[in-house]
């Protein structure tokens, strides 16, 4: 008989698997739609929905209470209260959601509507399209926003499945959008955001049906609880300082691109974010199963289990990143020519550099769900806050000193850094961890790892160099990558319980035990 420990690791594994599910068949899909894309828009177009997308969320940080909804829900239900209790949390998480969503239109159609139509670089003639653009995106922010508690109920419950069900029809339906888009006779960057738009509403109505028809905690009356308000405007509070940053540091240097060099360098931003985001994925899909088993093992007070799967989950999310990142870094030319053929100037140096911060960003994310398990977030979030949102600051000056577009990604990967070394200090004592035990068995076994894969591609590419054939040296390099990276996370990476656990699924799966 299984122990609670090995439950809740079998919990994980299949939670994962589903979200591996989604993330596999999202990400096929998004880039073979992605060329499809870029093509139909056009560079202009592609790169003027991009930075509308940036406005968009220098509103949206203000729906800061997203995080608390998602701690607070994961935290009642971990700690099995009763279900009047988390009703009264949704319900007034449900209520707050709304209120902000109103909130963020009254300042999206007036200082938005205003940087949009007065400050925003765009060609005069794109500019009513743009304009009718940022409306449809308004509405597609406000769908987004009152659809999080929904999606927060279903991640305190674990129900990965429904979730990653439901992001699948998302992206076949997104993916059916662009090839109407492409083959559309109107205006296609109208129609696209047209066509979003509907699809966000989409979303909110599965959501809410699916929440109404498992949960009970949405069946009653739709109630406001101050106390419980308080208690997630606390929390909410503190961890603004980090979304003001997290949105400074991505947006806001958009919004430095396209004042500086205009809507080309944001088409290639897109483009570096969008490979940025699927390799994220990876990641993203293993820590959105293992982030509700850190909050509720700390809810319960099993601080053993909880470090365990905080040192596991980061070198293994950390070394999913690398596993991925590594051939694309090494082949990005080839990789984009085949993907897009020609391509805007910097792309390939903003994919490859985007890649860099992603591997130090991904580590930072387990650690900001274990502080937020323990609800002591002030001063974690006032020392990375004041850290990240010097790259905007930072970026300013390279790009006013005469520097190239690159020096954003460079000056975004040094302050990355400083910003994961300033969480490690403050959250292994919070956690009761050594720090020197997060860094021995995160930090130094994942590069001991990742220098043992990058050899022999490495040197291979070196070799390879000069073959004519680009493509068959493409497919070699990248090959020899995902083998030397899989055989050095399972050595290397993997403890011995761990690899223990993976062998014993792949008897199961190959053999149908």
């Amino acid at each position: 008989m299984p122990t609670p420990d090995q439950e809740k690791s079998n919990r994980i594994a299949k939670n994962t698997m589903f979200l591996y599910g989604q993330m596999f068949v999202q990400m096929i899909v998004t880039l073979l739609m992605a060329r499809v894309l870029f093509r139909a828009l056009g560079v202009v177009d592609y790169g003027i929905y991009h930075v509308i997308g940036a406005v968009m969320s220098v509103f949206a940080v203000l729906n800061n209470i997203e995080g608390a909804t998602i701690r607070f829900l994961t935290f009642d239900v971990g700690k099995s209260i009763s279900r009047e209790k988390v009703h009264l949390m949704f319900s007034t998480a449900r209520t707050v959601h709304l209120v902000i969503a109103g909130v963020i239109f009254l300042l999206a159609e007036t200082a938005g509507l205003y940087y949009v139509g007065n400050e925003l670089v765009v060609p005069p003639e794109r500019l009513p399209a743009t304009m009718m653009v940022y409306q449809f995106s308004v509405v597609t922010t406000l769908f987004a926003i009152v659809s999080i508690p929904y999606e927060a109920l279903l991640i305190a419950h674990e129900k990965m499945g429904a979730f990653a069900s439901m992001g699948i029809v998302q992206t076949l339906v997104g993916a059916s959008i662009v090839l109407v888009v492409k083959y559309a006779e109107t205006d296609r960057l109208v129609l696209y955001g047209v066509l979003v738009m509907l699809m966000q509403l989409g979303v909110r109505v599965m959501y809410g049906i699916y929440c109404k028809r498992n949960f009970k905690e949405v069946a009653g009356k739709w109630v406001f609880d101050k106390d419980t308000f308080i208690r997630m405007l606390k929390f909410a509070g503190w961890t603004f300082n980090g979304t003001v940053a997290y949105m400074a540091y991505t947006e806001g240097v958009n919004l430095l691109l396209n004042a500086f060099f205009g809507p080309v360098m944001n088409a290639a931003r897109g483009i570096a974010n969008t490979i940025r985001q699927k390799v994220e994925q990876f990641a993203s899909s293993f820590q959105g199963a293992v982030n509700p088993q850190i909050v509720k093992s700390y809810a319960q007070g099993d601080y053993g289990y909880m470090h365990k799967l905080l040192i596991t989950s980061s070198r293994i999310s950390l070394l999913i990143i690398f596993a991925l990142a590594l051939p694309v870094a090494l082949e990005t030319e080839s990789i984009l020519h085949l993907w897009l053929g020609d391509v805007p100037e910097y792309t390939i140096a903003f994919t490859r550099l985007s890649l860099l911060a992603v591997m130090v960003d991904v580590l930072g994310r387990i650690l900001i769900m274990a502080i937020q398990a323990t609800g002591r977030i002030a001063k974690f979030q006032m020392i990375e806050a004041n850290i990240l949102l010097l790259i905007v600051p930072a970026s300013y000056v390279c790009l006013k000193l005469g520097y190239s577009p690159v020096s954003v990604y460079v000056t975004q990967v040094v302050f990355f850094v400083l910003a994961h070394a300033a969480r490690i200090m403050i959250v292994c004592p919070s956690i009761q961890m050594r720090c020197r035990t997060y860094v021995r068995g995160v930090i130094v076994q994942s590069l001991l790892c990742m220098v043992t894969a990058a050899i022999v591609p490495v040197a291979l590419l070196h070799l390879m160099q000069d073959n004519e054939d680009s493509w068959w040296r493409m497919a070699i390099v990248v090959a020899t990558s995902l083998l030397t990276s899989a055989a050095s996370i399972y050595y290397i990476g993997c403890d011995k319980e761990m690899r223990a656990f993976v062998t014993k699924k792949l008897k199961k799966n190959f053999t149908h035990e």
